[in-house]
C-alpha cells in the first residue's frame, strides 16, 4: 500500500518527460492620447497614458489532428471616465480544432467571429483602429460556436466556413436564440483577397438581425489596400426595419524597411444604429465620417510606435448636428 501511495505522489509531481508541442505568445497596445477637439467640451483637453489591450495566448498542437487554443485578454476602459479603474481580464477564445480531414477542419469553443477576422489579419493594424463592423459594434468579434471550414480545394484557393453559435460574443448563454453564419473567401491570386459573408442572428422572439459583408485586397512589396461594404438590417415586430450601410477603404504604404504610411476613410451609408463608446467616441444617430491618418515606425520587428490622427464628424438629422470629434495619439505596440 505504501508503495502504491509513493508511485501516485511521483507520478503526480516529477515532471513527465513527454512533452506535447505547445507555445505561449503574448503581445499589448496603448496609446497616448489627446483629445484635440470633442462636441461634448467637458472631453476636450483630456489626455493621458492608457493600455488598451494585453494578451497572453497558450496554443498546443494535441495531436496531429487536433489543436487548442487559450487566450486571456486584459482591457482597460476607455470610455474618458474621470473614474480611475484597473485592467479587467476576460477569456478571449478557449476553443479545440478538429482536423478530420486534410483541407477541412471543426472547431468548438469561443473563436473569432466570421464577421471580420480575415478582413482584421488582412488589415494588420488592429492596434490602431478596430475593423467596421467591429467598431460600430455591428457583430461581436467573438461567439461560442462550432464551426466547419477549409478548402475546395489542394491551393486553398477557394475556402469556406459556417458557424453557428449562441450570439453572446464571449459571455455564458442565457437564452435559446442564436446565430448562423456563412463566409466564402477566395484567393485569387497570392496578392489579391476577395470575401463575402454573412449571418442571421435571432436577437429575440420578435427581433432579427440581417448582415452581410463584401470586401476585396490587394497586396504587394509596395504596401496594401483594401476596401469594402457591409450593411445591417435590423427587424422587430411592429416596428419599420432600421438599416445601417458602411463603406470602407485603407491604405497601407511601405516607405523603406522602418516605416509604413496608414490612412483609412469610413463612411455610413446609415445613421448609426449602435454607436462607439470606448477610446473613439461616436454618437448613434447620425450619419458618420471618420478619417484615420498614421505613421508606423517599426523600431524593432516586436515593437512599433505609430503617431496617428482620427478625426470624426457628423451628417445632420432631424436638424441636429453635433460638432466634429478629432484625436492625436501615440499608439504603441509590442510582442513579448
Amino acid at each position: 500500500m505504501k508503495r502504491l501511495i509513493l508511485l501516485t505522489l511521483l507520478a503526480l509531481f516529477v515532471p513527465s518527460t513527454v512533452k506535447l508541442p505547445a507555445a505561449i505568445s503574448a503581445y499589448a497596445f496603448g496609446d497616448y492620447y489627446f483629445v484635440l477637439k470633442q462636441h461634448n467640451e467637458a472631453l476636450k483637453d483630456q489626455n493621458g497614458l492608457w493600455l488598451r489591450r494585453v494578451y497572453i495566448t497558450y496554443d498546443s498542437d494535441i495531436s496531429d489532428k487536433l489543436k487548442a487554443r487559450a487566450r486571456l485578454e486584459l482591457s482597460s476602459a476607455g470610455n474618458f471616465s474621470t473614474s480611475a479603474t484597473t485592467l479587467t481580464p476576460v477569456l478571449k477564445d478557449a476553443y479545440i480544432a478538429y482536423q478530420f480531414a486534410p483541407l477541412h477542419k471543426l472547431t468548438l469553443g469561443i473563436q473569432d467571429s466570421l464577421s471580420f477576422s480575415n478582413i482584421e489579419k488582412f488589415y494588420g493594424y488592429r492596434h490602431l483602429e478596430k475593423t467596421p463592423f467591429d467598431l460600430y459594434k455591428v457583430r461581436s468579434s467573438r461567439d461560442f460556436a462550432l464551426c466547419l471550414s477549409g478548402a475546395f480545394d489542394a491551393a486553398k484557393k477557394f475556402n469556406y466556413s459556417v458557424q453557428y453559435g449562441n450570439y453572446s460574443g464571449n459571455k455564458s448563454e442565457a437564452d435559446k436564440y442564436k446565430q448562423v453564419g456563412a463566409r466564402l473567401f477566395v484567393n485569387v491570386t497570392p496578392e489579391l483577397l476577395i470575401e463575402v459573408n454573412g449571418d442571421i442572428s435571432t436577437v429575440s422572439a420578435v427581433k432579427k438581425s440581417y448582415v452581410y459583408q463584401m470586401f476585396a485586397g490587394y497586396k504587394g512589396d509596395w504596401g496594401r489596400v483594401g476596401a469594402g461594404y457591409g450593411r445591417e438590417t435590423v427587424q422587430e415586430d411592429g416596428k419599420d426595419d432600421a438599416n445601417f450601410g458602411l463603406f470602407s477603404a485603407f491604405v497601407v504604404i511601405k516607405l523603406g524597411n522602418k516605416f509604413e504610411a496608414v490612412a483609412r476613410y469610413d463612411m455610413s451609408a446609415d445613421p448609426q444604429l449602435h454607436g462607439q463608446g470606448d477610446y473613439l467616441l461616436i454618437e448613434k444617430g447620425y450619419k458618420t465620417d471618420l478619417f484615420i491618418l498614421g505613421l508606423a515606425w517599426n523600431i524593432h520587428p516586436k515593437f512599433q510606435i505609430m503617431p496617428n490622427l482620427k478625426m470624426v464628424s457628423y451628417k445632420e438629422n432631424m436638424g441636429v448636428k453635433p460638432g466634429s470629434d478629432t484625436y492625436f495619439n501615440v499608439t504603441f505596440y509590442y510582442q513579448f
